[in-house]
């Protein structure tokens, strides 16, 4: 474990310390989640911005090189409305099994449970998607389609809000990052796209 000292301003030092005793955190771990978000956060955009760069200035490959984003994440199209055992196989790369793209490990558990809230919220995604005819979704639409347990009993999620925000990024201890939001809409984020249309069919069907 590498040890990190920080100082903090003394007016907000006792405000700190009641926080610790409401939270039950000890200032390591206070401070090990804001690493981690700062991480994250830091990483994600830096990642946003290489990927600009690369549009707008596109370079020739060198023969026989591979990129290795593009390499880890190549994966064969999913084939809708065909059983998950007959789609082609993905190699899950091992770098994702931390904070940054936790969802792909997840996702397979989603698409088989119905009754979680992650399902539910991507159920009304995809319903919202194929209704409209559009690629990316409305938040508004979204969250009306998930808090009328009446009309749509099926995607029903209590307090929409604080779940859905836990999809939207990785650090600590989110759901995982699922969704990007721009301008009241939403969209699939891209580095979880791929492994999450391969379960696609088992969250509208």
């Amino acid at each position: 474990m590498h040890k990190i000292e920080f100082q903090i301003d003394d007016a907000l030092a006792p405000k700190f310390d009641i926080a610790l005793q409401l939270t039950g955190k000890t200032q390591d771990e206070v401070l090990a989640d804001l690493i981690k978000k700062f991480v994250a956060e830091t990483f994600s955009a830096a990642a946003d911005s290489l990927k600009d760069s690369n549009e707008s200035n596109p370079q020739k490959p060198i023969a026989g090189a591979q990129n290795p984003r593009t390499a880890r994440r190549a994966v064969p199209p999913p084939v809708y409305g065909q059983p998950i055992h007959n789609q082609p196989q993905q190699e899950t790369d091992r770098s994702f099994a931390g904070e940054w793209g936790k969802a792909i490990n997840r996702i397979p558990r989603w698409a088989k449970n119905p009754q979680q809230y992650n399902h539910k919220i991507l159920r009304a995604f995809f319903e919202l998607q194929q209704e409209l005819g559009l690629g990316r979704v409305t938040l508004d639409a979204l969250r009306k389609r998930c808090s009328d347990p009446t009309a749509f009993p099926k995607t029903f999620v209590p307090h929409f809000d604080n779940n859905f925000s836990q999809m939207k990024f990785d650090n600590g201890n989110s759901h995982g990052k699922v969704f990007e939001e721009h301008d009241g809409f939403i969209t699939l984020w891209d580095c979880i796209h791929d492994t999450l249309m391969r379960y696609r069919d088992y969250f509208i069907k």
